[in-house]
C-alpha cells in the first residue's frame, strides 16, 4: 500500500505571506506604467475638453433663446406704444368707407384682405375708414371703428403675420391713456386701441 504524505494546511499568516510574495513578484515595467498614467491623464482631459465644450453650447444656447425673447419682447412693447400713438393722435384717414369691401377697394395698395378678429364685439362696430400704416416695418391697415351706440371711436391696425412678427408674444397694456391689445389670429397680427376708461 502506498504511503501519501500529507500537506498540513497553510495558517493565515503563511498564506497572506504568499500572496504578498506573489504579487511583489509581478512587476510593471515603468514604460508600461508610464503609458497607463498618460492613457489615465489623456481620458481625462478628453473629458474635461467634453464637458467643457456641452457647458458651452448650453450656454450658448441659453444665451440665443434670453436674446430672442428680449428682442421679440422690446418689438411687442414698439408696436403696442405705436398703436396707442396713432390711435390718440386721430390721424385723417386715407379712406372713408361704412364697410370693409368698400375700404378693401379704397385701400387697394394694401396686399392682403382687410379682415374683422373673430369674437361677437367686432361685427357690431361701424367702419368708418382706414389709412395705411406698418406694424414693425410691415405694411399694415389702420380701421376707424365706431360703436353706433356710444359713438366711441376704435383703431384696429392688422397686418399678415410675416415671420419677424411671429415672435411678437400677445399683451395688454395702457398706454399714455390708450389701452391697447395686441394678439395672433388666423396668421394675422391684430392691434387694437382704444381710450382708456372706454369699454367694448
Amino acid at each position: 500500500m502506498e504511503n501519501r504524505t500529507t500537506q498540513s494546511p497553510l495558517s493565515d499568516e503563511d498564506a497572506g505571506n504568499r500572496l504578498i510574495d506573489h504579487y511583489q513578484s509581478q512587476q510593471i515595467s515603468s514604460d508600461r506604467l508610464h503609458a497607463m498614467l498618460d492613457e489615465s491623464q489623456t481620458l481625462h482631459r478628453s473629458r474635461v475638453t467634453s464637458f467643457a465644450l456641452a457647458a458651452s453650447m448650453i450656454l450658448f444656447t441659453l444665451g440665443v433663446l434670453m436674446h430672442q425673447n428680449i428682442l421679440a419682447s422690446q418689438r411687442t412693447e414698439i408696436v403696442m406704444r405705436e398703436a396707442a400713438l396713432n390711435h390718440s393722435t386721430k390721424l385723417q384717414m386715407d379712406a372713408e368707407a361704412e364697410s370693409l369691401e368698400e375700404l378693401q377697394v379704397k385701400l387697394n395698395e394694401l396686399p392682403f384682405d382687410i379682415a374683422l378678429p373673430e369674437g361677437e364685439k367686432f361685427p357690431k362696430l361701424a367702419v368708418l375708414g382706414g389709412r395705411y400704416c406698418t406694424i414693425n416695418g410691415h405694411l399694415a391697415a389702420h380701421l376707424k371703428l365706431a360703436d353706433p351706440e356710444t359713438s366711441k371711436q376704435y383703431s384696429l391696425f392688422l397686418t399678415p403675420s410675416a415671420e419677424s412678427l411671429r415672435s411678437m408674444k400677445a399683451d395688454v397694456a395702457e398706454l399714455s391713456g390708450v389701452d391697447v391689445k395686441l394678439w395672433h389670429e388666423n396668421d394675422v397680427v391684430y392691434a387694437f386701441a382704444m381710450d382708456t376708461g372706454d369699454t367694448l
